[in-house]
């Protein structure tokens, strides 16, 4: 499928979201009102995926907390307000970890750069991939990227939800990404994203590119 354009990275603070398909059609909510925020104090456990019949790695995620995709409502000053709900610090592209229990800073200790406030109700939830790797783009030029693939109805979430983000202006265009109470990642969309191929690129090097396809799914 070709690429219908992409998002550069808003200095080193937000991923860009590669476009892997043209716009689709369709005008109903596309949440489904499942992104209640998981996990208990910020506890984060990676994904694990079920063997196959010949001992490789198949399928998605299986277990573990699920992957959320979450619009972003607002962004304030860091730190995150102790205590509060929906709220996570960002942080440069290509570093992950979660809130901890004051959400100033994320797991690594880093501070975040500003907090992210987001929308539980309008985003979708995720409970099984096809799976993420992290490769090298030579065709564009954008370094290390992470490709997540949907299945059929969750592309098809997906492709609503991006769709509305489209239209919204910054912060309200971004989407966040998280699996229990981490935020993963925090890419702009700028077009609606259909066929369930999802390309994250930003200042990732290869060891955290790797570690967030192994977040989002990957084996």
């Amino acid at each position: 499928m070709g690429l219908s354009g992409n998002v550069r990275a808003r200095g080193a603070a937000v991923a860009g979201l590669l476009l892997a398909a043209t716009a689709v059609s369709g005008c109903d909510g596309g949440g489904d009102g499942s992104g209640g925020r998981g996990g208990p104090g910020g506890a984060f456990d990676p994904p694990t995926r079920a063997p196959s019949a010949t001992g490789g790695a198949a399928g998605g995620v299986v277990s573990g907390p699920p992957l959320r995709f979450l619009p972003v409502e607002r962004e304030d000053p860091a730190p995150c307000p102790s205590g509060a709900a929906d709220a996570y610090p960002d942080r440069p592209t290509g570093q992950t970890g979660g809130t901890d229990q004051t959400g100033g800073t994320d797991q690594t200790g880093q501070a975040g750069q500003s907090c992210l406030h987001v929308d539980p109700d309008a985003g979708m939830t995720v409970r099984e991939t096809k799976g993420a790797r992290a490769t090298y783009d030579n065709q564009y030029s954008q370094g290390y990227v992470v490709i997540v693939h949907l299945r059929g109805a969750d592309a098809a979430r997906f492709g609503r939800l991006t769709g509305r983000l489209a239209q919204q202006q910054s912060p309200r265009n971004r989407l966040a990404m998280v699996r229990g109470d981490k935020l993963l990642s925090a890419p702009v969309v700028s077009a609606a994203i259909s066929g369930g191929k999802i390309q994250i690129s930003g200042s990732f090097t290869r060891e955290s590119a790797e570690r967030l396809a192994r977040d989002l799914g990957g084996g």
